[in-house]
Formats: C-alpha cells, sequence, structure tokens
C-alpha cells in the first residue's frame, strides 16, 4: 500500500529532494509566491488521493462530519464544546469499535487537526474550503503527526515560498538525514538485533528493565526518526513542521518529559485540554479556592489522553494513568516546596535532583513498556 511504504522507499526521498531542487530553480526563474500556494494545496490534496487510494469514501464522510461541526459553530449553532464533541465523535466510534466503517487511516490526527481549526481559527479568519480539505489529510503529519497548527499551516502556504532557497534546502537535508539515520539504521538495529533476543514474555525485575530500556530506545528512534524525516521533506518545500523530540533522555521531571517527547501533541493537549479544564474548574465555587486540586485534575486528565488516544485497550489505560500519576505526584511536591523545608532542601539538593532525573527516565521507561503491549498488563 502506498501510505506503508511513503516513507519506506527511497524514490519518495529522491523525488522530494528533486522537487525541491526544481522548486529552488523555479524560484530564480519566476517569482514563486504566486504559485507556491497553488503547488502546496494541489500537492497535499494529490498525495492523499493516493494515500486513501481505494478507500477514499472513509476521509470524505469524516470531512463531511468536520465541516458540518465547524460551519455549525461558525454561524452560532452550536457552542465549541458541542461542535468539538461532535467533531470527535468518529474517532470515538473508531477508538470504542462501535463503528468500523469511519475507520480511516490517520483518523486520530485529522480529527485533533479539525478541532485545531474549530477552537483556535479567529471569527474573522476566512477558511478556504481548499486549504481545510488539505490541512485535515495534509499527507506528511497524517499518521503519527507531528501536531500541524492550523494557524503555523496558514502562514507556511503565504509566506513559505521565502524558505526555498539553497540555504534552506541544506538545512532540510540536514534534518532528513538525521531521521533516515535515526529510523532505519538506529531503531532499525535495536528491533532486529536486541529486541528481537529480548524475551518479551520475561517479567523478573531484570527482564522488565531490559525490556522497558530496549523498547524506549527502539520507540524513540524509530518516532524521532519518522518525525525527523516529516520535518526534513516539509523544509524542502518551506513548510515549518514543528519538531517533536528534544532529548527526552534529559528530562529532569515528569512534565519536563513531556516538553521533550512528542512536543507537538504534548503543546496541543496542553492548549485544548489543560488550561480549558483548569480555567472552567477555577471558575466554579468548589475549585476557586482549591487550585492545586483542579490543576492536578488537569494534569492527570491530560497526560491519561496522551496515553490512550492510541486507542482503548488496557494497556494504552494503563500507561495513561502512570504518565498522569508521575506528573501529579511531581506537581505536588513542587507545591509543597513552597511551604515545607524538608521538601524545599529535596528540591533543590543536587545530588537529590540528579537521582530524581534519573529515576523520572527509568519511570517513564516503565510506563512506555507497558504501552508497548509487552508487559503483563
Amino acid at each position: 500500500m502506498f501510505h506503508i511504504n511513503l516513507f519506506s522507499s527511497l524514490g519518495f526521498f529522491i523525488d522530494s529532494v528533486g522537487f525541491s531542487a526544481l522548486l529552488i530553480a523555479l524560484n530564480k526563474l519566476i517569482r514563486l509566491e504566486h504559485v507556491y500556494r497553488y503547488f502546496i494545496l494541489i500537492m497535499s490534496i494529490w498525495i492523499s488521493i493516493l494515500f486513501y487510494g481505494s478507500s477514499i469514501l472513509q476521509p470524505v464522510v469524516f470531512l463531511a462530519i468536520a465541516a458540518l461541526a465547524l460551519q455549525m459553530h461558525r454561524r452560532k449553532l452550536l457552542s465549541k464544546p458541542l461542535s468539538s464533541s461532535f467533531t470527535l465523535l468518529p474517532l470515538i466510534l473508531v477508538k470504542t469499535t462501535s463503528l468500523s466503517f469511519i475507520s480511516m487511516i490517520g483518523i486520530s490526527f485529522a480529527t485533533f487537526r479539525a478541532i485545531d481549526v474549530l477552537m483556535f481559527a479567529s471569527e474573522s479568519d476566512k477558511i478556504d474550503p481548499i486549504e481545510y480539505v488539505a490541512y485535515l489529510f495534509f499527507p506528511l503529519t497524517i499518521l503519527a503527526g507531528p501536531m500541524y497548527r492550523w494557524q503555523t499551516f496558514r502562514a507556511d502556504i503565504a509566506i513559505g515560498h521565502q524558505r526555498i532557497c539553497s540555504e534552506g534546502f541544506f538545512n532540510a537535508l540536514e534534518v532528513l538525514l538525521l531521521g533516515v539515520c535515526q529510523k532505519f539504521l538506529l531503531a532499525e538495529a535495536i528491533d532486529r538485533y536486541v529486541l528481537a533476543f529480548v524475551d518479551p514474555h520475561d517479567f523478573s525485575l531484570v527482564g522488565i528493565a531490559t525490556n522497558s530500556f530496549c523498547y524506549s530506545a527502539f520507540l524513540y528512534f524509530d518516532f524521532a526518526g519518522y518525525s525527523n524525516m516529516v520535518v526534513g521533506i516539509g523544509k524542502l518545500f518551506g513548510l515549518n513542521i514543528p519538531a517533536n523530540f528534544n532529548n527526552p533522555i534529559l528530562a529532569r521531571n515528569p512534565q519536563d518529559f513531556w516538553r521533550r517527547w512528542h512536543v507537538s501533541l504534548s503543546q496541543w493537549l496542553r492548549d485544548v485540554i489543560f488550561m480549558p479544564t483548569y480555567m472552567h474548574l477555577c471558575r466554579t465555587s468548589y475549585f476557586s479556592s482549591r487550585r492545586l486540586l483542579a490543576q492536578n485534575i488537569a494534569i492527570f486528565l491530560t497526560l491519561f489522553c496522551m496515553g490512550t488516544w492510541n486507542g482503548l485497550s488496557l494497556h494504552y489505560i494503563v500507561s495513561g494513568v502512570m504518565f498522569g500519576s508521575y506528573a501529579v505526584i511531581f506537581n505536588i511536591i513542587v507545591s509543597g516546596a513552597k511551604t515545607s523545608p524538608l521538601l524545599a532542601w529535596v528540591n533543590h539538593n543536587r545530588a537529590l535532583r540528579v537521582t530524581g532525573s534519573v529515576l523520572n527516565v527509568a519511570a517513564a521507561m516503565l510506563a512506555l513498556y507497558v504501552f508497548s503491549g509487552r508487559s503483563p498488563i
């Protein structure tokens, strides 16, 4: 299938680099800004059609639902929460296996992008239907992100032609080659020569530790490699797709981990789930004087969703609970350090902070091990 081979086909990379070089040459001969927008939109829609092939009816149905929810909100027929719920309905039905007909590839990120438009496009924004379709099904980021925001996408197709130059080309190649090395050298080597020889059914302490470390290393290089390839190819065409990983091994605490791991989706969930939930709770009489509790509920819900957006299988749910619990416990400790001399000393002691950082990464690896489905859960 086209979608499966997209990032493992040498021809895809050669074509991407070739088209980018052609755009640079054209930019020196004609005023590319007059055609750049149409090139990106047509290319996105055409690749999407190839991507879905004979399953094209599924994204058409999804598009109809998302567009209807958006229009009903913009015409003030539905509130933003109700419109968001309506947009989420196909994803919920698919994840709960209630309706398989609309189980299209990439439904999670298409849904997130539809909600991004609904929530963050200002009322004065005129939403071009072609831009909207190209954005929802933007092929580079449809499978696993990064989370490409609506305002960023619109800015890119408006000014992206300015980045079509030799300097941008070589910068894009650097990111692209980094991603290729991470995914096809390091992740592949770990999968073939390490994970293949690690017993997934060894539930001893050593077995769990080995599985946690090896799977986390594989997942990082595989996912970061994929993300960097997407970012690099986007840069080849002047698109500013956000970076998705920032050395998570250096994370100092659970919240810092999510500022470094799947960064784009973490930031999106912060804006879409954490902030609205926290602000809503704080406006109630009960939580207005219990802001720490409101904050912890919002943190837990956000990271629970981060863990479970892949599906509602038990291992996804438990991993989400683990990540949410880590962040809440850390937040309680930090808050307590403001009034407790002991916790303040613990929080500022260098040796304990280094130990905490090591334990934090180990705990994250344990949650990723549960997430993998290799654990007994």
